[in-house]
C-alpha cells in the first residue's frame, strides 16, 4: 500500500479545519454565521487594476494566454523594484533579486525547501501565519520557537535566545506588521536585528506583506532591507492580497539577496510555471498607479478595529491596540482551557466564528484571532452577541 512520507505524517493537522467545518454545519443550520475566522478581505481590489486586468485578457497582441515565464514578466520585475526604490528608497536588480511568486505562500515554502534539510535548526517566532509552521513541519526542520508577547509589543526579545542556539541557527522569520498580533516594529529594533542576525550569522526571512496597512497616521512600516544594506542575509516577501485586496488573484513576490533568490527561482522552475500573465498585468497597475487605495482600505479598517475594541473593553478584555494590519489578538476568558474550546463555545453561543490561537504557532495559544473582514455592522452585531451571551473576559464556561 502506498503510504504517507514522513515529512507529511510530521504536519499536524490544520488547526483551523475543525472550525471551519462547525461553521459550515452552522450555516446549513441556517444560522446567521458572522464569519471573523478568515483574513479574507471583503473589499474589491482598485478599479484600475481589474481595468488592466481586463484590458490583458482582451490582448491580442501580447502572448498574455501562453506559458507565463518562470521568473515572471521583465516589466513587472521592474515595476516590483521601481516600487521598492519609491516606498522604501531600496534599490533592487529586477533579474536577479527580484522574484515574482503564486502568493508570497508558495515562495515561503519553496524557500524553506530550497535551503532546508531535515533536522536543520531555525528560528520561528509565534504567533505567526500559520504557513510558516506547516512549512517547518514539512521540512522536518528543527524549530526553537521565539515567542512574541505582549510584553515586548509582540517583537522577538533577542536577548532570551542563547547564544549557542542563535549561533546555529539557519534562519530567523519575523513579520511586521504582524500576522495575528498587529505588533510593529521600530527603526531601533530592526537595527538590533541586523547587528544580531550579523553578529550570529543568521539569515532573516521578512514578511511585509501588511506594509500599506497603517491604522495610525503616525506609523509607516519600515523594510528590513533598509537595514541589510548590502542585501546579505534578507530575503524579503510582499503580497498583493492584502494591502490590494487581491487575495484571490494569487500574485506576490519575493526581493533580496540574489543567491537566495535563485535558488528559490530553481525549486520553483521544477515545481510550477509561474503567475498567470495577465495577472502579472493587472498587479504591475496595482504596484505603478496611485497608492491611495492602500489608504482607503486601511481606513476601513480602522473604523472596524475602533468598533470591535470599544465593544470587547466594554466587556473587561485588556488588550493594546493594533497599530497595523486586519486583525485584533484577543485574550481568551480565564474560564476556558483553551483557544479551540472558546472558539467552539463563542460559535454555538453567538454565530461568531473566530481563529484559535493554537493554529499560530506554538505561542499563540490563549488568545483568539479576529479578522476585521466584514462592514462596521456586522463586526459590531458580533460583539453585541458576545454581550448578550453573558461573555466577558473574566466568565467561566458553562
Amino acid at each position: 500500500m502506498l503510504r504517507a512520507s514522513d515529512r507529511l505524517n510530521n504536519v499536524a493537522p490544520y488547526a483551523l479545519a475543525k472550525v471551519f467545518a462547525n461553521r459550515d454545519a452552522k450555516l446549513a443550520q441556517g444560522v446567521d454565521v458572522i464569519d471573523l475566522g478568515v483574513g479574507n478581505p471583503d473589499m474589491r481590489p482598485a478599479p484600475g487594476v481589474i481595468d488592466a486586468l481586463k484590458a490583458a485578457l482582451d490582448d491580442v497582441k501580447k502572448p498574455n494566454h501562453r506559458y507565463p515565464a518562470f521568473a515572471g514578466l521583465p516589466e513587472f520585475r521592474r515595476s516590483i523594484a521601481n516600487w521598492y526604490q519609491r516606498r522604501f528608497d531600496i534599490t533592487l536588480n529586477p533579474d536577479t533579486e527580484v522574484l515574482p511568486l503564486i502568493g508570497s505562500k508558495e515562495g515561503i515554502a519553496k524557500f524553506f525547501l530550497a535551503h532546508l534539510n531535515p533536522g536543520d535548526p531555525i528560528l520561528l517566532t509565534t504567533p505567526c501565519y500559520p504557513a510558516y509552521v506547516g512549512i517547518a513541519a514539512l521540512t522536518q526542520a528543527d524549530v526553537y520557537n521565539v515567542p512574541l508577547t505582549v510584553s515586548h509589543s509582540f517583537r522577538p526579545d533577542l536577548d532570551a535566545i542563547p547564544n549557542e542556539v542563535a549561533d546555529r541557527s539557519h534562519l530567523i522569520t519575523i513579520n511586521f506588521p504582524g500576522n495575528p498580533t498587529g505588533g510593529t516594529e521600530t527603526p531601533e529594533f530592526y537595527d538590533k536585528l541586523h547587528s544580531w542576525a550579523t553578529k550570529h550569522d543568521v539569515f532573516v526571512v521578512s514578511d511585509i506583506a501588511y506594509c500599506d496597512l497603517s491604522l495610525e497616521p503616525d506609523y509607516r512600516a519600515h523594510s528590513f532591507l533598509q537595514f541589510d544594506k548590502g542585501k546579505k542575509r534578507t530575503v524579503e516577501y510582499h503580497s498583493f492580497s492584502k494591502s490590494y485586496s487581491m487575495q484571490g488573484w494569487r500574485v506576490g513576490f519575493v526581493v533580496g539577496n540574489a543567491d537566495a533568490i535563485g535558488r528559490l527561482a530553481k525549486i520553483k522552475a521544477n515545481m510550477d510555471f509561474g503567475v498567470f500573465t495577465a495577472l502579472q498585468r493587472g498587479a504591475m497597475a496595482a504596484l505603478d498607479g496611485p497608492q491611495d487605495y492602500t489608504a482607503e482600505v486601511a481606513k476601513i479598517y480602522r473604523q472596524r478595529r475602533d468598533i470591535f475594541l470599544e465593544g470587547v473593553r466594554g466587556l473587561g478584555f485588556d488588550l493594546p491596540t493594533p497599530r497595523a494590519g486586519m486583525y485584533i489578538w484577543l485574550p481568551i476568558p480565564k474560564g476556558y482551557a483553551n483557544s479551540i474550546d472558546f472558539t467552539a463555545d463563542l460559535l454555538d453561543k453567538t454565530g461568531v466564528v473566530v481563529s484559535p490561537g493554537s493554529g499560530f504557532g506554538k505561542s499563540g495559544e490563549g488568545y483568539v484571532r479576529i479578522a476585521l473582514c466584514d462592514t462596521n455592522e456586522r463586526i459590531a452585531l458580533a460583539v453585541q452577541r458576545m454581550a448578550e451571551a453573558g461573555i466577558s473576559a473574566e466568565m467561566a464556561k458553562a
